[in-house]
C-alpha cells in the first residue's frame, strides 16, 4: 500500500490518495480546495487501469469537503462521512462565505460512517475511529496493518484542532486525543494540515497530549 499526499489550497490542506497497487483500487481522503493536482493524479491512475472506489471525509469543515463535487462528478463514487457533521455539509455555502471564499456546490453523503466500522482499500482494512471535539462528526481512519492513521484535524505536530468553531468541544477533543495516543507508538499520523508525525512523538512532546487542560485553556 502507498499513500500520496497533496497539499493544496490557501489553507494548505492535505489530500491523501491511499492506493493498493496490487488490486488497483484507491480512495481519496478530504478533497480540499484547489484539489486539481490530486485530481489530475487520480485521472492518470484511472487511465492506467486503477479504480477510485470512494471519497472519505474526516470531517465536514468547508476546507476539507470543498471539492467533493468535483470528485463525484469526475468518478461517480460514493461519499462517506460521519452523520455528526451533516450540519456542516448542509451549510457549506455559509461556511465558505463566512471565511471569504466563493461557495462550492454542496454534495450529500452517500453513507454515514460509524465508530469501529471497517472500510477497505483493495485488500487493506481501515477502522473508523470517531474522534469528535474539533467537530462533532470528526473521524480518523486507522490502517493498523499498515501502521498509519489519517487523523484529520484532531492532532497536528505539536498541537491539536481548534475548539472555537460551532459544535467543537475541548473536553471531547481531549478524549479523542487519548484515543489516538492509545494507538501503537510507531503509528504514523497523517494530519489534515502540516507534516506527518507519529503517535510516539506526539505522546512525548505534544502539549495537547501531555497537559490537555492547560493547552485548551490557553488555546
Amino acid at each position: 500500500m502507498t499513500v500520496e499526499t497533496f497539499t493544496c489550497g490557501p489553507l494548505a490542506n492535505n489530500i491523501y490518495l491511499v492506493i493498493d497497487s496490487a488490486t488497483g483500487e484507491f480512495v481519496v481522503i478530504d478533497p480540499s480546495m484547489e484539489s486539481a493536482p490530486a485530481l489530475r493524479r487520480a485521472r492518470e491512475m484511472a487511465a492506467a487501469g486503477l479504480r477510485l472506489t470512494a471519497i472519505w471525509n474526516t470531517h465536514g469543515h468547508f476546507d476539507h469537503i470543498f471539492d467533493n463535487h468535483l470528485w463525484k462528478s469526475a468518478f461517480a463514487v460514493p461519499l462517506f462521512m460521519h452523520e455528526g457533521d451533516l450540519f456542516f455539509v448542509e451549510r457549506l455555502r455559509e461556511q465558505a462565505l463566512w471565511f471569504g471564499f466563493e461557495p462550492p456546490q454542496e454534495v450529500a453523503p452517500d453513507e454515514f460512517l460509524q465508530d469501529g466500522q471497517i472500510l477497505r482499500v483493495g485488500a487493506h482494512e481501515a477502522r473508523v475511529l470517531h474522534t469528535p471535539g474539533h467537530s462533532p462528526g470528526s473521524v480518523s481512519f486507522h490502517f493498523a496493518g499498515n501502521d498509519f492513521c489519517v487523523s484529520g484535524d484532531v492532532v497536528f505536530p505539536g498541537g491539536a484542532g481548534r475548539v472555537d468553531l460551532p459544535g467543537a468541544s475541548a473536553a471531547q477533543l481531549s478524549e479523542s486525543l487519548q484515543k489516538i495516543m492509545a494507538l501503537p507508538d510507531a503509528t504514523r499520523l497523517l494530519p489534515g494540515h502540516y507534516h506527518a508525525t507519529t503517535v510516539g512523538h506526539e505522546k512525548a512532546t505534544n502539549p495537547a497530549c501531555l497537559d490537555p487542560q492547560t493547552f485548551f485553556q490557553q488555546a
